[in-house]
């Protein structure tokens, strides 16, 4: 039994090996200026969103895409409907037990509300709609947003038929996050003065 195991471990680390390798290849690739979006041509596996995006005006976004050997090459972006856009982004390629039983089972799990998939056009026409609104306010998306877009390169957001609201109440709300420090918070609300107007937003800054 033991010895099976040992068998199973390494069989797992060769494959977790070629994974990193593939990984690696991509990220130095020089065949266009974006490689994540190489794997732009893996058919979708799943889009997700968080049900209470809207209400809440903050989540993590998902778009999942499946290669042939069953690899998930993955993009998570956490995106701001409210004012800010994509806050952050990240990308991971990893095996379809990692993505489905680690990756995003802590994604879930890090949302005190539940997820639903969504088809890929509408997921686009919300991460491209909130960055476009933040940019109108004067906001850039994350750094990371620009390398890691790619993933949604071959999906065509106009084909979405849902009708997307930006802002609160038809105004921007600057929510303070964690780690945005006051001095940070009172620079994105002076560029909202400046860009709105006094009482054309909101804001809540917790301390």
């Amino acid at each position: 039994m033991a010895i099976n195991q040992k068998k199973k471990q390494k069989m797992l680390a060769k494959k977790k090996k070629k994974r990193s390798l593939r990984k690696k290849i991509a990220n130095i690739s020089k065949n266009t200026r974006n490689p994540i979006s190489l794997y732009a041509k893996y058919p979708i596996h799943e889009c997700l969103i968080p049900d209470d995006l809207f209400s809440m005006g903050l989540g993590t976004v998902v778009v999942a895409r499946r290669g042939m050997d069953d690899s998930i090459a993955v993009s998570a972006f956490v995106v701001d409907v409210y004012c800010l856009g994509v806050k952050d982004a990240l990308f991971h390629l990893m095996s379809l037990n990692d993505y489905e039983n680690d990756f995003k089972a802590r994604i879930i799990a890090s949302h005190e509300g539940d997820f639903e998939s969504i088809h890929p056009t509408c997921v686009k026409k919300i991460i491209t709609g909130s960055v476009q609104y933040a940019k109108n306010l004067g906001f850039s998306p994350h750094s990371d947003y620009r390398k890691y877009k790619g993933i949604l390169a071959t999906i065509d957001s106009n084909a979405c038929p849902e009708k997307y609201n930006f802002g609160k109440d038809g105004k921007p709300f600057y929510i303070r996050g964690p780690n945005e420090s006051i001095t940070k918070a009172n620079k994105i609300i002076k560029t909202l003065e400046k860009k709105c107007g006094s009482g054309n937003y909101d804001h809540l800054i917790m301390l």
